[in-house]
Parts: C-alpha cells; sequence; structure tokens
C-alpha cells in the first residue's frame, strides 16, 4: 500500500479526478500482481481545520473480501489521527449494506440519509398553490441559520458544516466560489419552518436547492417552496437538490425531478 501523495504526476491525476476541488489532496493505493487494484481518498475540507473527507473506497472485483478495503480504511483513520483531525466524514450507498457495515466498525456513525434528485430542462412548472411560501427577507437570514443548525447539524453541501456565510445577505459565498445565492421562506405563527436556498452552479443556468423543513412540516410545505423558486428562478439547465431520503417525494416529481442516488453521510471523531 502505497501513499497517493507519493505518485508524483500519476497521483495528482488520481486526485484531479476523484476529490473535491475545494480539498486538499491525500490517499491510498493497494497495488497487487504489478497494478493498483484499490483506492482510497481522504482529503482534508480547507477553512475547517480537523475536517476530513473519506471518499472513493474502491477494490477491484477481483480482489474484494480480501482485508483490502478495511486497510485503506484503517490507514486513512491513521493518517487523520496522526495529523490531529478531528472528524472523518463519509458518505455511503444506501444500497450497499456490507459498506456501512464495514465503515461502523470502524465506529463511523450515521448522521444522515439523503435522496440526490436532478430536474433537467427548463419546462415551466405548474404551480397551483405556493401557500405561506415567500421570498426571504436579509433580516431573517439568522433565524435560516438556526433553522439550518438544528435540522441539518451534520452540515448542507459535502463535506461542509452549516456555515452562517451561507445565509448572509453579504456573507462570504462569493469567496468560497459558491456563485449567487437566493432564497424563500415559510413562516407559521411567526416561527419559521422552511426555507428553500438556491446557489447557482458552474454549470451556466444550472441551481443547487438547499431544502430545509422541521420534521412537523415535512411532507407538507415542500411544494409550496419549490413551486415559488421554481416559477422566479431562470431555470433553463438543471437542478440539483439532496433531500432527506423517503420524503415529500410525489411533490419533487410532480416539479420533474428524478431520483439519482441515496447516501447515507457517516462520521467518526478518530481517539
Amino acid at each position: 500500500m502505497r501513499r497517493l501523495g507519493h505518485l508524483g504526476w500519476i497521483g495528482g491525476l488520481l486526485n484531479y479526478w476523484f476529490l473535491p476541488s475545494a480539498a486538499r489532496p491525500y490517499g491510498f493505493l493497494w497495488e497487487a500482481d504489478g497494478r493498483v487494484v484499490g483506492n482510497a481518498n481522504l482529503s482534508k475540507v480547507e477553512g475547517f481545520p480537523g475536517r476530513w473527507a473519506l471518499s472513493n473506497v474502491a477494490v477491484h472485483t477481483d480482489y474484494r473480501r480480501q482485508g483490502i478495503a478495511r486497510a485503506l480504511v484503517k490507514a486513512s483513520i491513521d493518517l487523520v489521527r496522526n495529523l490531529n483531525g478531528k472528524v472523518v466524514l463519509l458518505q455511503a450507498d444506501r444500497d450497499s449494506p456490507e459498506t456501512q457495515v464495514l465503515y461502523a466498525s470502524f465506529g463511523f456513525r450515521p448522521l444522515a440519509t439523503r435522496t440526490t434528485w436532478i430536474r433537467r430542462g427548463n419546462q415551466v412548472p405548474t404551480v397551483t398553490e405556493i401557500g405561506l411560501a415567500r421570498k426571504r427577507r436579509p433580516e431573517e437570514w439568522k433565524r435560516q441559520w438556526e433553522l439550518a443548525k438544528v435540522i441539518h447539524p451534520e452540515g448542507l453541501i459535502w463535506p461542509y458544516p452549516t456555515a452562517s456565510s451561507f445565509f448572509r445577505p453579504h456573507g462570504f459565498v462569493k469567496a468560497l466560489g459558491l456563485g449567487e445565492v437566493r432564497h424563500w421562506v415559510w413562516s407559521e405563527k411567526g416561527q419559521l419552518v422552511g426555507s428553500l436556498s438556491a446557489r447557482r452552479r458552474m454549470e451556466k443556468e444550472s441551481w443547487r436547492f438547499i431544502l430545509i423543513v422541521q420534521s412537523e412540516a415535512r411532507g407538507r410545505i415542500e411544494a409550496g417552496l419549490l413551486g415559488l423558486a421554481l416559477t422566479e428562478l431562470p431555470t433553463r439547465g438543471s437542478i440539483v437538490l439532496e433531500y432527506p431520503a423517503g420524503i415529500a417525494e410525489t411533490s419533487l416529481k410532480s416539479f420533474g425531478f428524478h431520483p439519482e442516488r441515496t447516501l447515507t453521510w457517516m462520521a467518526l471523531e478518530p481517539k
């Protein structure tokens, strides 16, 4: 097994293709019979000391069930521990229970399970009811941030924690490369119970939606927030949305969203 960062241009090429652009690359490779048969990428999340993301743990089908994946994960955890990391995050496929069992054996605990939904095309949605959905007022950003911290303490955009800069009217969103952001909210009896934020992606006219809804309001207010946002945004490109698995699926499908994958966020605090 070798450190990915020690492989010169080959390691750099692998890191370029497999790691988030905002992360500092580390990693390990497993070699057998003169070729690379296993890989684990480890990224230090920029701007958040002690926070690491483990990704792309993969073993060639001919070499599975030989302890290679376990060795790669253990080496990654040991590296984070030696570098005084505070937490290691990863995403595990919900439909791969063996993978989740592997991670759980190291002490990784599940944080949330989310489905990624994609909407393509520029069709204008048919919106019949938006209920109490409305644009967020600038002074409401703190309430929206507080809601996000309670509902999604694990974070909103992988692998970052929930940060106030995403919601501030004049925060550091552009400095972080996150682009334009718009916000809508849903209030009941003076309390903020849901919000939808749209962040422009690098692709022209493409957006990432971040939908945050209190548990007691889930399945009831998502359609109104989505309908209002879709009627106000220039959506000629695609829209990506991650939302808790199994919730508001009918509403999402009615607006042209299609499920792509479901992942479980997991975390480990190295001892």
